[in-house]
């Protein structure tokens, strides 16, 4: 699922649109996204907001590889393992709710993104929320070089540099109820949710 940037075409003198600016790689994108606050103690909108606030200064050029880097990272996560545990801790995936559910991880860092990659299961040591439905979400920081960037370019142009990796085919058949407690057994003891389930699969 391709997600279109929209950018506000406002001038913002002294600022660069390409050239000469630094590349940022993915060091980089983590000191702006750990930077920002950590999940534990603030809100995903507030954390966005200070990623915003952090990317305002930056060149085009640069906003531009901290977009490559944030799809790469979510394409990273495009894996069944990461699905499997998506609607275990959620009760229900669609598109939207797997990319949201992927955004989230990565604002909680490098090391808990790596960790999740890893194994999933490794999330029950981090998940600390009452309801996941509503609290796991990522959604803001699709938006984040949006918001940041105020320059006079036209949108063609930027998309023309933003890269867009190929999703994954996921096609291996859906696990049991036995098959997904025996593969993230603290996950599922953590969040499983029958009643949630069967609401939302009526």
């Amino acid at each position: 699922m391709l997600i279109s940037l929209r950018f506000i075409r406002t001038s913002q003198p002294g600022r660069s649109a390409h050239k000469g600016s630094r590349p940022m790689d993915e060091n980089k994108f983590w000191q702006i996204i750990e930077g920002a606050g950590s999940l534990d103690k603030t809100g995903v909108d507030e954390q966005c907001a200070s990623i915003v606030d952090a990317l305002t200064s930056l060149s085009l050029d640069e906003l531009i590889a901290f977009e490559n880097v944030r799809r790469d990272l979510l394409n990273r996560l495009y894996v069944w393992p990461v699905l499997h545990a998506n609607f275990i801790v959620q009760s229900y995936v669609s598109d939207d709710v797997f990319e949201d559910f992927r955004h989230w991880i990565i604002l909680n860092g490098r090391s808990r993104y790596y960790m999740t990659l890893e194994n999933p299961n490794n999330m029950a040591n981090y998940i600390d929320v009452e309801d996941p439905i509503e609290e796991i979400t990522g959604e803001p920081l699709m938006f984040v070089v949006e918001n940041a960037w105020h320059g006079d370019i036209e949108e063609e142009e930027i998309e023309a540099e933003v890269k867009y990796p190929e999703e994954p085919f996921l096609g291996d058949d859906w696990p049991s109820k036995k098959e997904l407690k025996a593969m993230y057994p603290d996950l599922f003891s953590k969040f499983w949710n029958e009643e949630m389930i069967a609401k939302f699969h009526q």
